[in-house]
């Protein structure tokens, strides 16, 4: 027995008049009168009128029911896509974020090696302008140690 049938025979004010003299027939898909007891043709006739509207409008909820799942078939793959999407885009900042934070590293590296490199070369300055003696050779060795030492702090080895 279907759902729609099940639940139209639940119903005692309908049922109950008839439920002894009628008996469902699948092939007409209507009731039939069974020979218990006796009914008027119209009685009869009613009856599945009620039993055509009842099924009429089961199927017209049904297919409401079903439209209704449809849709929120279609909501639940939609937010399973979007976190989907949420996912990736977490992780898409997570490695953002990791690069972030070496780039940052990095640059506390690099500005090391610069602080150290202007160390350098502000103790050279000091020392050639401290230097009063005008010898022009000992200040041109003086600046290639600096430079050297410059390079060495800007590549981070002194």
């Amino acid at each position: 027995m279907d759902k729609c049938r099940e639940e139209f025979e639940k119903q005692k004010y309908w049922i109950g008049l008839f439920r002894d003299a009628v008996d469902f027939d699948e092939e007409l898909g209507r009731y039939v009168l069974n020979g218990q007891r006796k009914l008027y043709a119209f009685h009869l006739d009613s009856f599945n009128e009620k039993w055509a509207i009842w099924q009429e409008a089961w199927q017209h909820q049904q297919a409401k029911v079903e439209e209704l799942q449809r849709r929120n078939q279609i909501l639940n793959d939609n937010i399973k896509e979007q976190g989907q999407k949420l996912v990736y885009q977490n992780e898409v900042i997570e490695t953002q974020a990791e690069k972030l934070l070496g780039l940052r590293d990095e640059k506390a590296e690099l500005q090391k090696m610069v602080d150290a490199a202007l160390k350098e070369t502000q103790f050279a300055l000091q020392y050639v302008e401290d230097d009063m003696r005008g010898n022009h050779e000992f200040l041109k060795m003086a600046m290639i140690r600096t430079f050297k030492a410059l390079e060495q702090a800007l590549k981070g080895e002194g």
